[in-house]
């Protein structure tokens, strides 16, 4: 995989001046609400959700001088739900500095680590694979490879699993634990003829792959690993240009988009993991559909579907909708949208909004009242742009 040194895009905007977020996207009720009734709460399924969201928000900050450098920051939960005990925005130290794209920390489902893959060397590579300690702040090398792509954790936490290229052609799925044992490649088994594969993370102990080619039959397939043991079994095979199957939290079902290219038919669809019960929950006409997030308690989905860039005019809708079909509900507009991330209780929704090529801002959803409001905390200015969220529960 070729890096993009110094983050091209980020550095286009620092050498000029700082779009200002628009107003529009701090006057909630300039926003559509709904395209049909507002749908049932997705947090009132789950006795647990009574309770206010806790844990953090860690997201990567950009100047907009020249030569600034960019920081890991982190702020709490409550500044979404009671920014009067809100505590002042805090940089976190990393042993490294960040010259390349920037991808999410990747946290374990108890919050204890985060998994980050980036390289420490001037020139790219090689990359390590590194595990953050947020409580010792502290950061170690796990792995150490050409290249690593971003890492997926085990719903239970007790693998890692990333994707390995050499910059020659040749790529590997591996995993690990969280100390860096039992390393081992789990992907040799797969089809020589479907390379290169995309990783879309696990479902229940097997890892996503998708072909990135097609098939003899023109058909794109996506596999599943076993990690104990490597063996791969077929999850899905289509001729339709299906995108990266995103597995809900409990692995009942798979969520995806499709593109009918008879009629140039944009379709989200979720199904059982064997294929069967396939609901269709949105269908458009063109555009593309990224990303696609399940709520912690598996019963809705969020979705940004891009259109408008023929017409020179490109606008990202946020979705929400129950995965069992029905209520989609149009929740948020903007620009362009380059992560969606449910808290972890599920009340709200965090929206990544890149209103200009360099960057934009973070904002959040209460799912219960559909106000929404641009992330606020002492000591974080808008002058930055803010990037990569993850919310580490």
């Amino acid at each position: 995989m070729n890096r993009v040194l110094f983050l091209a895009l980020l550095l286009l905007s620092a050498c000029a001046a700082t779009e200002a977020t628009p107003t529009s996207y701090f006057n909630a009720p300039n926003m559509p609400v709904s395209l049909t009734a507002t749908p049932a709460l997705p947090h009132l399924s789950d006795p647990k959700n009574e309770a206010e969201e806790e844990g953090e928000l860690y997201f990567f900050l950009l100047p907009p001088q020249a030569e600034s450098e960019i920081q890991l920051a982190k702020v709490s939960a409550a500044c979404i739900f009671d920014f009067d005990h809100c505590s002042p925005l805090q940089i976190v130290n990393v042993p490294f500095p960040f010259r390349f794209t920037i991808n999410a920390l990747s946290w374990s489902p108890d919050g204890k680590y985060a998994a980050f893959s980036y390289s420490n060397n001037p020139n790219g590579t090689p990359t390590q694979l590194w595990l953050f300690d947020p409580e010792a702040n502290t950061w170690a090398s796990r792995a150490e490879f050409a290249y690593i792509d971003p890492p997926f954790w085990s719903a239970d936490g007790a693998w890692i699993a990333f994707r390995t290229q050499d910059g020659r052609g040749g790529e590997d799925v591996r995993v690990m634990r969280s100390n860096g044992a039992e390393l081992k490649i789990v992907s040799e088994n797969l089809p020589a003829e479907g390379r290169p594969y995309i990783m879309d993370g696990w479902l229940n102990d097997n890892i996503i792959m998708r072909s990135a080619l097609p098939g003899a039959d023109n058909a794109y397939t996506s596999y599943g690993i076993r990690v104990t043991d490597g063996a791969v079994h077929t999850l899905s095979e289509t001729g339709a240009g299906k995108s990266q199957l995103i597995a809900a939290p409990n692995a009942s079902r798979l969520a995806y988009e499709e593109y009918d290219t008879n009629n140039q038919s944009l379709i989200l669809r979720a199904a059982e993991i064997d294929g069967s019960n396939e609901l269709t929950l949105a269908s458009f006409t063109g555009g593309r559909i990224y990303p696609i997030v399940w709520s912690p308690n598996s019963q809705w989905i969020a979705f940004n579907y891009y259109h408008g860039f023929q017409s020179g005019t490109p606008t990202a809708e946020v979705y929400l909708v129950n995965s069992n079909g029905g209520d989609l509900s149009l929740i948020y507009s903007g620009t362009t949208i380059g992560r969606l991330v449910f808290s972890p209780n599920g009340k709200y929704l965090l929206v990544e909004e890149t209103n200009s090529a360099a960057g934009g801002h973070l904002f959040w959803i209460n799912l219960a009242t559909r106000e929404t409001k641009i992330l606020q905390a002492p000591g974080l200015s808008t002058d930055s742009n803010w990037y990569a969220p993850s919310w580490r529960p």
